[in-house]
């Protein structure tokens, strides 16, 4: 069904939700990171990619943003599917926000690959990533300003958010 969808749709236990359009600095953010990431890893053995599903266990599969995985790709279907990504971008949307944060992040965490989870806001600059550590810990870091880097300890590089952030209106929030 996914694949004859006009949408993409995520698949949960036998119910099907499809994904809600993104607004144009969600998708210049996704955009600006890839590019932010594309430099770094040309020297590496890691590749970025949009719009793969990813299936962290069976009867679930869902849509990062935009991941990161690094060897060769494992595969569950063909290359519509992949299974081990080390990173993974979630650009956050009011709608779901709680999703990205809670039972989203849960799924992600059932994969023996990944490494770090990003959060990424689009109302304002700001950045949260959780990195799997040692004894099997997940830590949580906080990148706020455009003056900031975002560190991405798996890939051993930093990105700055002014360029993720670049072209990317931010509310007023000022009262008038």
């Amino acid at each position: 069904m996914d694949r004859r969808s006009e949408v993409p749709l995520e698949y949960h236990d036998g119910e099907v939700f499809p994904l809600e359009a993104a607004t144009l600095w969600h998708g210049n953010i996704v955009s600006n990171l890839s590019d932010a990431l594309a430099p770094h890893l040309k020297s590496m053995p890691c590749r970025k990619t949009m719009g793969v599903r990813v299936r962290p266990r069976n009867r679930k599969y869902i849509y990062p943003d935009l991941l990161v995985y690094c060897g060769q790709p494992k595969f569950l279907d063909g290359a519509e599917t992949i299974e081990n990504p080390t990173v993974v971008f979630e650009v956050l949307s009011p709608s779901t926000r709680n999703y990205d944060y809670g039972e989203k992040f849960i799924l992600y965490r059932k994969l023996c690959s990944l490494r770090e989870y990003v959060l990424v806001a689009q109302d304002q600059p700001l950045i949260e990533v959780y990195h799997f550590g040692e004894g099997g810990m997940w830590k949580l870091s906080s990148h706020s300003g455009l003056t900031a880097e975002l560190p991405l300890e798996s890939l051993g590089i930093s990105l700055s958010l002014s360029e993720i952030y670049a072209d990317v209106s931010f509310p007023d929030t000022s009262e008038d």
